[in-house]
């Protein structure tokens, strides 16, 4: 019986690691896949940041959740001053599912 749960618990344990990324997950994807005439500048890249923390709730099946920041981005081209966005990637940190950061990753010319 005691190997029957334990091997569950590796199983389960496996899958959340390996497949969905419970544990830990960083991707970095485009906010628009249309780059045909976009040109490739290297010059000046802003960045904003929205943070999520989710707790959850052992008593009912539930959790309670804060928000701050922004992850705009007119607001990270303007926090660099850039009068010209060419393009915008959207990169986010997952840990455990409590902790969620999100950047908006703005490319463009001053």
């Amino acid at each position: 019986m005691m190997t029957r749960k334990a091997l569950l618990a590796a199983s389960l344990l496996i899958v959340c690691l390996g497949s969905i990324g419970c544990v830990y997950q960083h991707t970095v994807m485009p906010l628009d896949v249309n780059l045909n005439e976009t040109p490739v500048y290297q010059g000046r890249q802003g960045d904003d940041s929205w943070k999520t923390l989710r707790i959850p709730l052992i008593v009912v099946p539930a959790y309670v959740q804060f928000d701050w920041g922004s992850s705009g981005i007119a607001d990270a081209a303007h926090a660099q001053g850039m009068t010209e966005i060419y393009y915008a990637d959207l990169e986010t940190l997952s840990v455990l599912g409590v902790w969620r950061q999100q950047w908006a990753i703005v490319y463009g010319k001053q």
